[in-house]
């Protein structure tokens, strides 16, 4: 995969023909395993809220691949990414350079947010952080590293510290850096590395706590030595569900924080915040769904958490996920919750064969029910809204799945985030 140390030369080339983009204004870069997209969309907001126009690359998309660059919190329409495709598509030409897809959008990013006026960018790491084409910032106004465990052991190591050293490839001297909640044997390779770096770090220079012990979603925050402040404390209310969402948007404001948003801006930026899919209730027609793209171990037991705390058991769960995935972990943390499984398999050639689902679950002589749909998924969402029951309908797994059956369900684009006009 690259090791040569050249693994960024082609996008390197294309963005010095296109006059450097990823260095023509403020950018904060964020990486993790799991939720850098909240915090990606939440510093965005508070940016947004601060009256500035805000530039948002993530990945992967939901329903469509506009989504990955997002501005003012909704996605560039179809035309523009075509423009700048052919600008990359032409720069890249000059050197005879050859981009994978990774690499042509996160420059056709960088270039639509210089072309298009923006006056922030805030860019998610596709994979790891050392090798990932958006690692050619020269400079960033911060970095963040939200989370670390194990996903695509394949690629970036067996070790969380092998994976901590990947994701740390995305520190750079003079750009503080935000760490969240990380595994000990993470924290301590990501603390050597960043020696000599600014380096806020979750419950020794920030942190966040639930207000009412085991109630909702009102968190107090707290932080110190900003460049603005010496102390900061305040409340402010999650729209997003779940208690890891209390740490993911601590970490974004302390990103905001650091770059030198007022407290004000922050609550408010958090306060506004929407990212699809994550434990996200949604009404169709009478049926109450609830959604959560969680794809690999850790995602799926945050979703656990929040089963739990609902008091939910024998669920009905949509469920499909890709074989590149710890799929064996992911089914064996769900297998108490779970009463009606629906299986269906991900719009990607890396699907996990359902049968190998059906043995991984293995259930005889119980009374869980398992339905298999295959690729039919007009069949599954005839079911789904079938109104037989008045329960939640729960659908988790791959992102593949869940966008395919969003675009069918015909489920709008919602602003991720609103700028204020000042």
């Amino acid at each position: 995969n690259g090791r040569g140390g050249f693994a960024l030369e082609s996008i390197i080339k294309t963005l010095h023909r296109l006059d450097n983009p990823q260095d023509s204004l403020p950018v904060i870069h964020i990486a993790g395993t799991n939720g850098k997209g909240s915090v990606s969309s939440a510093i965005a907001s508070i940016l947004g809220h601060a009256g500035y126009r805000v530039g948002l690359n993530s990945s992967p998309h939901l329903q469509s691949l506009n989504e990955r660059v997002a501005i003012d919190g909704l996605p560039i329409d179809m035309e523009a990414i075509g423009e700048f495709a052919y600008d990359i598509r032409a720069a890249a030409a000059k050197d005879l350079q050859e981009l994978s897809f990774h690499e042509a959008i996160t420059a056709l990013s960088f270039l639509a947010f210089r072309e298009m006026g923006t006056e922030w960018m805030v860019i998610e790491v596709g994979l790891g952080g050392r090798l990932d084409a958006s690692n050619v910032i020269s400079r960033p106004a911060a970095t963040a590293i939200v989370t670390i465990d194990f996903d695509h052991q394949q690629i970036l190591g067996d070790t969380l510290g092998q994976i901590a050293a990947e994701k740390a490839g995305i520190i750079k001297a003079g750009s503080p850096l935000i760490t969240g909640d990380l595994p000990r044997e993470a924290e301590n390779v990501i603390t050597r590395l960043a020696s000599g770096v600014r380096h806020y770090r979750y419950r020794t220079d920030y942190g966040v706590s639930l207000k009412e012990a085991g109630v909702g979603n009102e968190f107090v925050y707290w932080g110190k030595d900003f460049p603005a402040t010496p102390m900061s404390r305040f409340d402010f209310t999650s729209p997003l569900p779940g208690i890891h969402q209390g740490h993911n948007l601590s970490v974004a404001a302390t990103l905001g924080l650091v770059v030198g948003m007022s407290e004000a801006d922050v609550v408010g930026g958090l306060q506004g915040v929407y990212w699809p899919a994550r434990l996200e209730s949604l009404v169709v027609g009478n049926t109450k769904l609830l959604m959560d793209c969680a794809h690999n171990p850790a995602g799926i037991k945050a979703f656990v958490h929040y089963l739990e705390r609902q008091q939910e058991k024998g669920i009905d769960l949509t469920f499909g996920v890709l074989d590149t995935k710890n799929w064996q972990e992911m089914i064996g943390i769900l297998k108490p919750y779970v009463g009606h499984w629906r299986l269906i398999l991900p719009e990607s050639e890396r699907a996990l064969d359902l049968e190998h689902v059906r043995r991984e679950i293995g259930v005889s002589g119980t009374d869980v029910r398992i339905s298999t749909y295959g690729a039919n998924y007009e069949g599954l969402i005839k079911d789904i809204l079938d109104g037989s029951s008045d329960g939640v309908r729960y659908i988790t797994g791959s992102m593949y799945m869940i966008g395919k059956l969003r675009n069918m369900l015909g489920l709008p684009h919602k602003p991720l985030w609103q700028r204020n006009a000042i």
